[in-house]
């Protein structure tokens, strides 16, 4: 029987609970309702696109890596990494578990990369013995890993795939595109040479714009090339050379006016700026705990509601719940549902499991119980309306618990 009662009437758009773009918080709103400015003027360069660059090196946490901001998303990132670092014949190993990992592969063979896939179970763990004998045995130029696959709501280990690829001199490639202001991630630490990512994450700023560290190894392994790079616009070590004062490495002498090689959106910028800034006033520390805790009560909210995770427990990730449709559910189904009725949307699955998983973002300023609560209610009256019947109230009760026990910390 059709429902009498659509709760989402009235409202002019549905509240943003897939694994990106994700919500807005207020002030990253008012920085892009600025009067327009010009995105070549020296006001901007000093006063907005430097500072926002230099506070995302401790987003980051890298001291000596450089921050690239261009227009784009986290896939420009990911394609400007690969067009600055490879030529063609490279070996470069892919680990590939999940749809995001096939996607670097892809843009690794179209950039002339002789690519070697290191294919993982989607949804199950690394075997990092098997892929330390693996990259012996290759010996590639670059060992890249998605470190938060999006696709599976899995969590790879990053700091021991960089351990990996510093062990046997290849450079190692991040995408942490649902990671980065989510989860703890250590670019120096780890050995992170291009570490990549998109604004509208968890780092809750608009669309448009990709982010990409650069270390010290990866600038000498393009200028090592023996010819440029195919791209003008996405090509680092010319934005090293139009953009970086001499004293961090860069050509532009200090003090001297600096060229972008791109027009950078100036709205977008001060929205990353306001975005950075409100990470940065919350704490690393904190934010990280925020996320684990409102990923962990998503969790025993959909575990209350006898709803199973597609990935290994163990690799569950703090930013991105995957889970599967009871049996006789349609993921598209639920979707409509949870949108139509209550304004809330969700994301199926991708590729050959989008019609049999969901996926829920809990990031930015959703990783809170004002936003997991009212979704995991309308996910168990999405359910409840297309057949599937769990204990009233039961996620919603076990998420309480989660979060009432994650507000006090042990100090």
């Amino acid at each position: 029987m059709e429902p009498s009662i659509r709760w989402a009437s009235g409202n002019n758009r549905p509240i943003l609970m897939i694994p990106g773009p994700t919500e807005l918080p207020w002030p990253v709103l008012q920085a892009m309702s600025q009067p327009p400015m010009i995105q070549y003027d020296l006001n901007f360069d000093l006063n907005i696109l430097e500072p926002t660059t230099l506070a995302l090196r401790d987003v980051f946490q890298t001291s000596e890596g450089e921050v690239i901001l261009m227009p784009g998303s986290g896939r420009t990132a990911l394609e400007a990494g690969a067009i600055s670092l490879v030529e063609p014949g490279d070996r470069v190993v892919v680990i590939v578990a999940g749809q995001f990992g096939l996607l670097m592969r892809e843009i690794m063979i179209r950039v002339g990369a002789q690519v070697t896939e290191f294919a993982v179970e989607w949804g199950q763990p690394l075997d990092l013995q098997r892929l330390e004998s693996f990259v012996e045995r290759v010996k590639p130029k670059i060992l890249t890993l998605v470190h938060n696959e999006t696709s599976t709501g899995s969590t790879y280990p990053g700091e021991a795939v960089g351990a990996i690829a510093r062990r046997h001199g290849a450079l190692f490639f991040l995408d942490t595109v649902s990671s980065l202001a989510g989860i703890d991630v250590n670019t120096d630490a780890w050995g992170v040479d291009c570490n990549m990512t998109g604004s509208q994450k968890c780092l809750a700023a608009p669309l448009g714009m990709a982010v990409v560290t650069v270390s010290g190894r990866a600038w000498q392994a393009m200028e090592r090339r023996t010819r440029k790079a195919t791209s003008w616009v996405y090509d680092l070590l010319r934005w090293r050379d139009l953009w970086v004062p001499v004293s961090r490495g860069g050509k532009v002498p200090d003090g001297s006016p600096r060229r972008q090689p791109v027009s950078i959106p100036t709205h977008l910028t001060l929205a990353m700026q306001a975005a950075v800034q409100l990470i940065l006033d919350e704490g690393l520390t904190h934010r990280f705990q925020r996320h684990a805790v409102a990923g962990r009560a998503f969790r025993a909210g959909l575990d209350a509601m006898r709803l199973e995770l597609f990935p290994d427990p163990s690799i569950a990730s703090n930013t991105v719940s995957c889970f599967k449709v009871p049996n006789g559910v349609e993921a598209g189904s639920v979707v409509k549902q949870m949108r139509d009725r209550c304004g809330i949307l969700i994301g199926t699955g991708l590729d050959r499991f989008r019609s049999t998983t969901l996926r829920v973002g809990h990031m930015g300023m959703t990783a809170n119980p004002l936003y997991v609560l009212p979704t995991l209610s309308a996910l168990e009256l999405a359910l409840r309306d297309l057949g599937y019947k769990c204990e009233p109230g039961a996620g919603v009760a076990s998420a309480q618990a989660i979060f009432a026990e994650g507000t006090y910390s042990p100090t």
